[in-house]
């Protein structure tokens, strides 16, 4: 199998596509509202046979999805997006420049740093790349932070992909307490822009963390997001 398909909550699944060149999941995210039918993020475009698989098995089409948002500009998280020629794309202003000529065109540019799109929230983060958002769910709960978090690389956990990930926040905070305690990387990879986006992401009562790459977690979201903020170098 090259890809994972996983129930999140009622009308939002992630679709987990295996990208060998990587050796790691590439994350998409659909979510089914009312009238409206969002994708978010969508893989490489040489994974379009299995996202499109993916889709098939759950009764949708490419053409159906009304609405598609970027989570950033990098080609894992855009390159597919021409299979949905019927939806409105989103993707924040500053990441525009990201698109190839062919795709810029067909996307709406984000402009504010935050606000309401498609009846989620979003927040410029601006860390990973500098027009990179999270999207928030207020009906279930959903926070979907792009690779502002993710587990790249990882497996699938003895609990499934959704999972509750022990050992994953223990690494992360692991990960922060390390890069925290060098001068150079901190400067170097503006460590300091990576925890005030930490510190947006805390503030949102989050049900499940979607990430970029990876598991998804469930239960104490904010604990495990107010953890990492604590566990930088004082």
């Amino acid at each position: 199998m090259n890809y994972e398909v996983t129930v999140i909550s009622p009308g939002v699944h992630s679709l987990a596509i295996w990208d060998s060149s990587w050796n790691s999941y590439n994350n998409c995210y659909l979510l089914k509202r009312d009238h409206e039918v969002i994708m978010i993020d969508c893989g490489k475009m040489e994974h379009d046979e299995a996202l499109l698989d993916a889709l098939r098995g759950l009764g949708i089409g490419p053409l159906e999805v009304t609405q598609f948002i970027a989570t950033h500009g990098h080609e894992d998280h855009v390159g597919a997006s021409s299979l949905f020629e019927n939806a409105l794309k989103w993707i924040h202003t500053q990441d525009t420049h990201r698109l190839t000529e062919q795709q810029r065109p067909g996307f709406h540019e984000i402009a504010s740093e935050d606000g309401e799109l498609c009846g989620l929230s979003y927040t410029l983060l601006g860390h990973h790349t500098d027009g990179s958002i999270a999207l928030f769910d207020p009906v279930t709960g959903c926070l979907f932070c792009g690779d502002h978090i993710c587990f790249f690389g990882a497996e699938t956990q003895t609990d499934g992909f959704l999972t509750f990930g022990s050992e994953l926040r223990t690494n992360t905070r692991n990960f922060v307490r390390q890069w925290s305690n060098s001068p150079e990387d901190r400067s170097a990879y503006r460590f300091d822009r990576y925890i005030s986006g930490l510190q947006s992401l805390s503030r949102h009562d989050a049900a499940f963390l979607a990430t970029g790459h990876g598991p998804v977690l469930t239960r104490q979201i904010a604990e495990f997001l107010t953890s990492l903020v604590d566990s930088q170098h004082p």
